[in-house]
């Protein structure tokens, strides 16, 4: 039912992946390792502020999901299915959400990666890789927090019908939980490198 939901995005990521590879090893074939001034293009810079707001978003909209998820566990001891499955149902909404904004981060993300090249000195340019390789991480633990959400409606549709016969509720709750608490630090850690490359 929603296994499409993010079609678009691993497609997307395995990209960018291989095209910061690429980038990287360019960088590291024709930085100028001796440049005395720090210069950093103004693309660059415009797509770090974007992606630094778009993910802060993105943190927000997953950590909301934490209260309606131990409401959904409460729900489902008291076998109150149905309204298990609207709050479910609801976190869905939310995580479309979260994916078109997944999408506008790897657009800005790219466009970081286009731009290392042209950064200086080599330990700058480093250090940016290293936040942009964090934010791809993040979008990719998006996609799992996506993939489990989805299983967990799965389940609880098929409870709610009769046709499920064992419990992987609880197990998948902790597993989302463990998803928001990860893109919660992968995003600390961007934040935390920006701020060493702002510095530095």
């Amino acid at each position: 039912m929603f296994s499409d939901i993010y079609s678009k995005i691993p497609k997307r990521i395995k990209m960018l992946i291989l095209f910061i590879v690429i980038i990287s090893a360019a960088f590291l074939a024709f930085q100028f390792w001796f440049a005395d001034a720090k210069n950093v293009p103004s693309d660059f810079l415009r797509a770090r502020q974007e992606a630094s707001l778009v993910a802060s978003e993105i943190v927000i909209i997953s950590s909301q999901s934490t209260n309606n998820l131990s409401q959904i566990a409460q729900l489902d001891k008291e076998g109150k299915y149905t309204e298990a499955l609207i709050l479910v149902s609801q976190e869905l909404e939310r995580n479309k959400e979260a994916r078109d904004k997944a999408i506008k981060l790897s657009v800005q993300l790219e466009m970081m990666t286009k731009n290392l090249s042209a950064i200086s000195p080599a330990s700058a340019s480093r250090t940016a890789l290293e936040a942009i390789t964090s934010e791809t991480s993040l979008i990719s633990k998006l996609i799992d927090y996506n993939d489990d959400l989805t299983q967990l409606l799965e389940i609880l549709q098929n409870k709610f019908l009769g046709k499920y016969g064992g419990d992987k509720i609880l197990e998948l709750i902790a597993k989302i939980n463990d998803d928001v608490k990860v893109i919660n630090e992968l995003n600390k850690k961007f934040n935390d490198i920006m701020e060493s490359f702002d510095n530095g």
